[in-house]
């Protein structure tokens, strides 16, 4: 793609098997998921060249699961941090640097460490750090985020990988004995989300559904989410029952990921668990409210949206009544019936099918 716009300066730099390259990471949960098909790409192109990941540390043990990264850099909050971390980059001599999210401080450290290439998308007056600038996307059967990712790191060639996570067997013994060594099946809900009332399925339905799966199942139910969420979560496993634990706020990201992967099914609001939960292989049921599941829904072919609402759009107020009714719309009984289908090539049956 052209630089934009013609002041950025020429995009000359070339990336040589020896070199290192810097990725500036995204800050959510569910972006650093949807970004990972691009990396998963410009490794398999790039075999030999050293990625290193600089994220927010409540981000890092995350990309610790991702075998395309060789490095995690965590990047501190304060100026003095920013400062350190450009002078080790600098330190370093990548050849490159791709910066995923839009803001203006993500692209301070390659520029202050003098990275001969260095790009991103525009925005938020940033562009004159940059060495090239890559708009988004605008290709038929590219909307979802993942392309925008792709395209950033010159991987535009459709389709996009689905995420991978690698999860050691310390980490999968470790969950396993967590969640005890009886050979039964368990069912996650994750009824929060860090967006906020506007994509929260009521905690009622999740209640009854939770009900109809540890029938259905004859599963235990695992609640998951963060602290945060802790209060809630403990509302919908004290509404459904015995047999129900609440791990929310009790875990680390790569301990999350694993029971995520130990779970048979996982019921999630639009979230950052509902990625990860796709991108370690489960399946995954997960309820939409009005937000567009072609731009950010989860990857994978193990994956289904449920909605019921003809909008479809990223810019929805927190508290959006529009939102909070579509959600409500959507009736515990279609969700069960949705995992019938969703499981219904798998060894797990449910009770009452064929």
């Amino acid at each position: 793609m052209p630089a934009y716009p013609e002041s950025v300066s020429a995009d000359t730099a070339v990336i040589r098997p020896e070199d290192a390259v810097l990725i500036a990471g995204v800050n959510w949960l569910g972006d650093s998921i949807m970004s990972m098909p691009a990396i998963q790409a410009f490794r398999q192109a790039h075999p030999q060249t050293k990625l290193v990941m600089l994220v927010k540390p409540k981000l890092a043990a995350l990309w610790t699961l991702q075998g395309a990264i060789d490095e995690t850099w965590s990047l501190p909050d304060s100026l003095n941090g920013m400062i350190r971390t450009a002078r080790r980059a600098a330190a370093r001599r990548f050849r490159a640097a791709y910066i995923l999210p839009h803001s203006f401080r993500s692209a301070l450290v390659p520029f202050l460490a003098r990275i001969p290439k260095r790009v991103g998308m525009p925005g938020h007056a940033r562009d004159w750090m940059l060495t090239r600038v890559v708009q988004p996307p605008s290709i038929p059967g590219q909307k979802h985020q993942c392309h925008e990712y792709m395209a950033l790191l010159g991987m535009s060639e459709p389709p996009a990988p689905t995420p991978r996570l690698t999860l050691a067997k310390a980490l999968r013994d470790q969950t396993q004995s967590r969640m005890g060594t009886a050979a039964v099946p368990w069912a996650a809900l994750l009824p929060g989300s860090a967006f906020g009332l506007a994509k929260c399925w009521p905690a009622e339905h999740f209640i009854a559904l939770g009900k109809m799966l540890k029938s259905a199942l004859n599963c235990g139910i695992v609640l998951l989410g963060s602290a945060s969420e802790r209060d809630l979560c403990e509302l919908v496993a004290q509404g459904i029952g015995p047999g129900t634990v609440n791990f929310a706020g009790q875990t680390s990201l790569p301990e999350l990921a694993a029971i995520l992967a130990r779970c048979a099914v996982v019921v999630a609001n639009d979230s950052g668990g509902m990625h990860l939960a796709a991108a370690v292989g489960t399946p995954v049921l997960a309820i939409f409210g009005i937000t567009d599941p072609q731009k950010t829904g989860p990857l994978g072919v193990r994956t289904r949206v449920l909605q019921d609402s003809s909008r479809r759009s990223r810019d929805i107020e927190r508290t959006s009544e529009e939102a909070a009714l579509s959600l409500r719309r959507i009736r515990p009984e279609q969700v069960l019936e949705a995992a019938r289908i969703l499981l219904k090539d798998s060894k797990l049956k449910l009770i009452g099918d064929n």
